[in-house]
């Protein structure tokens, strides 16, 4: 997570990185308020995402970088074997879960502690059939992840990168 009062030279690989984050963060969104209807492309569409998000978020911390980027890794490979496809969309909606702590703590906004428990809540009504409940888990998810992918294209580019010099490698 990066300070936003630093501006280091950005290079057109962290413009890049930082704009691939922003459209995985918006696209989870548009994906996920159609992933109860249209489950099987929807679900592979937020692996994408996921694993987009996850190699181009910047993060100081490179415990929890790892974290991120090994759930969405996970959710690909998970995805790519076949053999339990709701185990891969579990893998990329922690993915986007912790992609959302992080923003919260970027933009303090208190609703998007919610994100965690709408994901998770929507992965369990669809694991165990609750088709019905899972509808309204998806759009709550939906909901917030949109909340924090607007409040992302709201900043300059600059403020997702912060003091270049702080990355743990």
């Amino acid at each position: 997570m990066a300070d936003p009062h630093i501006q280091s030279d950005l290079d057109y690989l962290d413009k890049l990185t930082v704009i691939l984050y922003r459209c995985a963060l918006t696209s989870s969104a548009a994906f996920m308020s159609v992933i109860a209807w249209e489950a099987s492309f929807a679900t592979q569409a937020m692996v994408i995402a996921a694993l987009i998000a996850a190699t181009t978020v910047h993060i100081y911390d490179k415990r929890f970088r790892l974290l991120i980027v090994g759930s969405g890794l996970f959710a690909a490979v998970w995805l790519m074997m076949g053999l339990w496809n709701p185990l891969a969309l579990g893998a990329a909606l922690f993915t986007f879960s912790a992609l959302a702590i992080k923003e919260y703590f970027c933009f303090q906004l208190k609703v998007l502690m919610l994100t965690p428990l709408a994901l998770a809540g929507f992965w369990f009504c669809q694991v165990f059939g609750q088709d019905q409940i899972s509808i309204a888990f998806s759009m709550t998810g939906s909901i917030l992840l949109a909340v924090a992918a607007f409040s992302k294209w709201r900043m300059p580019v600059h403020f997702d990168i912060g003091d270049k010099s702080r990355y743990q490698v």
